[in-house]
């Protein structure tokens, strides 16, 4: 199981309401319902879509940057990006869709700004070291086309009047509380607790 996931599985509490955006193959919503959790997802890949429909699991195909409006405001307790935030048109709109049709939200990310990631782009003077999330992918075929940093994230949390409740350094499961964060250098993925309220 992913870290983030083992994560998300604590924080959220037993008979929510949930909403995985970007579910690819729906492994969260599974490990989520076996917790008794209602958990819907949106995928853009219509592979994973029918994969997930095979195993019995609530998600739907479309466009994230576009169908989340198309919830009903407040319908889900928990709203979830996990790397998918990259990977999104407009980042700063959806995290405000999502505040109107969800109470809490978590977002994880790998941090684009850690010493060792600048470190080789420095060296290497090639973007690839910056946006690529596997060995295949190049600059300009990767889905990752905002690079976030965690200190980037903090400051668009803010400026979208979104409470920080909890971060977490995801690799060495450590939780920060109160608004405090890991370390934007050293930090290799990041967990956020949202709340609009």
């Amino acid at each position: 199981m992913r870290s983030d996931y083992q994560i998300i599985l604590d924080l959220i509490p037993q008979n929510s309401k949930v909403l995985d955006i970007g579910c690819s193959d729906g492994e969260l919503i599974s490990l989520l319902a076996n917790k008794q959790v209602s958990a819907q997802g949106v995928e853009l890949n219509q592979e994973k879509v029918i994969s997930c429909l095979g195993k019995g699991l609530d998600v739907i195909h479309g466009d994230i940057n576009l169908m989340v409006e198309d919830f009903p405001y407040n319908q889900f307790d928990y709203c979830i990006l996990t790397q998918t935030i990259q990977a999104v048109q407009k980042p700063d709109v959806l995290l405000n869709t999502l505040k109107k049709i969800g109470k809490n939200i978590i977002v994880s990310f790998n941090n684009s700004a850690r010493l060792s990631k600048v470190a080789r782009f420095l060296l290497s003077g090639s973007f690839d070291s910056l946006l690529k999330k596997a060995d295949s992918d190049q600059w300009y075929n990767t889905d990752y086309i905002h690079p976030c940093s965690i200190k980037d994230f903090k400051k668009l949390a803010k400026d979208l009047n979104l409470k920080i409740i909890s971060t977490f350094d995801v690799v060495n499961q450590k939780k920060f509380i109160d608004g405090k964060i890991p370390s934007n250098l050293f930090c290799k993925e990041v967990l956020f607790l949202l709340t609009n309220e």
